[in-house]
């Protein structure tokens, strides 16, 4: 086998069938700024909950 063939395949293999949506990567553009949000509403409901004032 040639080194451009042995290339291709190792491409092949990596890459997600034609098609499918690697739902990974949904999962983090979502779910990253959504954890983000909710971890600042959290840190905000508890400062003003429980702030000194």
């Amino acid at each position: 086998m040639t080194r451009h063939q042995e290339s291709t395949q190792e491409q092949v293999a990596t890459r997600a069938p034609r098609g499918r949506t690697r739902w990974w990567v949904v999962a983090s553009i979502l779910g990253a700024p959504a954890l983000a949000v909710v971890g600042f509403v959290a840190l905000l409901a508890t400062w003003v909950l429980f702030g000194d004032g």
